[in-house]
């Protein structure tokens, strides 16, 4: 399953998994993901989910803006629909978001954490 994960200054605030067909984000009350942000639009952008037929690593995710003021950016870049890939960073008005697609991701990295002489410091060998 894939998610989009609220971040603030590098901490996770809130994950979002994207478990309908179609998702809108936006400043509406009725938002499927409400952003409580003046620098977004009523109806910002939708996030749509399609099934790929052909391919077994689950469906694609795309995002769409919905004509905002403010335009939806990802990866620092304004987009009009944008097919999702796992670690895109999306940011709508002062909100960011990393789009985490689980089927694509490789794994979770603190798995191969190894302790070092200093105490509390871990570290990883890639």
């Amino acid at each position: 399953m894939a998610m989009l994960v609220l971040t603030h200054e590098g901490l996770t605030i809130k994950r979002i998994p994207l478990d309908k067909a179609e998702m809108r984000i936006g400043r509406k009350t009725d938002s499927d993901i409400f952003i409580d942000d003046m620098l977004a639009s009523q109806n910002h952008a939708k996030i749509e989910v399609i099934e790929n037929t052909e391919d077994s690593n689950g469906p694609d995710y795309f995002i769409e803006d919905l004509k905002s003021t403010n335009h939806t950016y990802i990866n620092g870049a304004p987009i009009n629909r944008k097919k999702l890939v796992h670690g895109d960073v999306i940011r709508i008005g002062k909100h960011t978001f990393k789009f985490i697609d689980e089927s694509a991701d490789p794994g979770d990295k603190t798995a191969k954490l190894k302790k070092s002489w200093i105490p509390g410091v871990y570290y990883t060998k890639d």
